[in-house]
């Protein structure tokens, strides 16, 4: 670590945020654009002072992550303040690590494959924490399959996208063709501006965004705000989101994985981004 001068306040959030200097569209969900990021400028300016590179910033939003899920593993009130805490200090550093990169102009392929690390572990960890501490509190060894079950929907919901682009380079690697990047230049379209109306999107986007982290750790906050009034109705609710969730996160990844297969959505995707050159 090696402390140097830092920036002005000014200057470093006209650089560190996404697209920043672009015409591209911020894009994120409310959390991270109205939260996450505004807030994490202020950890980035004392990260560029000190020195701290992105990874050692990464790597300690996931420290924060685990130890957030150990807590709240331990199944106790306490144990739970302090482990949504922590989450929430793990999902504030998994902002500042991007935008240290982008001030020093380091952003990384690996960067990146780090941060996607960060996701997969934190969603295997804290899905089986909520299930797990259950078990703790109560003695019920099915809260543990409902910890089980959180884990793996929320596990393959990722895996899901990420092993579709892992077989799209796979097909790069392997043809002998010279491919061109068809759309890859063009911004990313945003999201649809709302609760779609039509089956099955009236019923799965729901599901899908309360599966999202940042879904589920702004209810967690809310639970840990509940607590401090009552105990009762905070165990009550800790139960009913690990039902849900074990319910709808499984579910929502089989039924994507299986779209995906049947209507050979890889192969299109392909199609849409790459041409023989």
């Amino acid at each position: 670590m090696r402390k140097t001068s830092g920036p002005a306040m000014a200057e470093l959030r006209s650089r560190v945020f996404k697209h920043s200097g672009t015409s591209r569209p911020e894009v994120g969900n409310l959390l991270a654009r109205r939260v996450g990021r505004p807030s994490a400028v202020y950890g980035t300016w004392i990260a560029v002072r000190l020195g701290f590179s992105p990874h050692t910033i990464t790597a300690s939003a996931l420290t924060a992550n685990l130890c957030g899920a150990a807590c709240i593993g331990i199944g106790s009130h306490a144990g739970f303040v302090a482990g949504v805490i922590l989450l929430i200090g793990g999902y504030w550093l998994d902002h500042v690590d991007g935008q240290v990169a982008r001030w020093r102009g380091s952003a990384s392929i690996t960067g990146v494959y780090f941060d996607y690390l960060l996701h997969h572990v934190t969603n295997l960890a804290l899905g089986f924490a909520l299930g797990f501490g259950l078990t703790m509190r109560t003695g019920s060894p099915l809260w543990s399959l409902c910890g089980f079950a959180i884990a793996s929907g929320w596990t393959l919901l990722s895996l899901h996208n990420d092993c579709r682009y892992k077989a799209l380079f796979q097909r790069l690697k392997a043809s002998d063709e010279n491919y061109r990047v068809d759309r890859g230049s063009k911004p990313r379209p945003l999201a649809p501006p709302g609760w779609p109306t039509a089956w099955p999107g009236i019923v799965t986007w729901p599901m899908a965004k309360a599966c999202e982290f940042h879904v589920v750790l702004s209810t967690l906050a809310i639970l840990m705000v509940v607590s401090a009034v009552s105990t009762s109705s905070w165990l009550i609710g800790w139960k009913i989101i690990a039902l849900v969730q074990a319910m709808i996160a499984p579910a929502l990844a089989l039924g994507r994985v299986a779209r995906s297969i049947s209507r050979d959505e890889a192969d299109a995707e392909f199609d849409r981004w790459f041409r023989v050159s």
